[in-house]
């Protein structure tokens, strides 16, 4: 995905912004490490803060799909 970004990581504020150069839907996606999905939403535009409040702390991985393009990273909630 072109432009791809997220921060902060680790997130300590319990928001996450996501964003890349197109302004094309985004399926966002959060896992926890046994692979279940903790979160999950969608949005258009080219960054969106999201709430991710309702998660534990820990380590999750995040998957942004974007026009049949996947990004995936690591990501770590204190």
């Amino acid at each position: 995905m072109e432009g791809f970004a997220t921060y902060p990581n680790p997130i300590t504020d319990k928001k996450i912004t996501i964003a890349s150069n197109s302004s094309d839907i985004k399926e966002v996606s959060i896992f926890n490490v046994i692979g279940k999905k903790v979160f999950s939403t969608s949005f258009s535009g080219l960054k969106k803060n999201l709430d991710v409040s309702t998660i534990n702390s820990g380590i999750y991985i995040l998957k942004v799909t974007e026009t049949g393009k996947t990004a995936t990273k690591k990501l770590v909630i204190r």
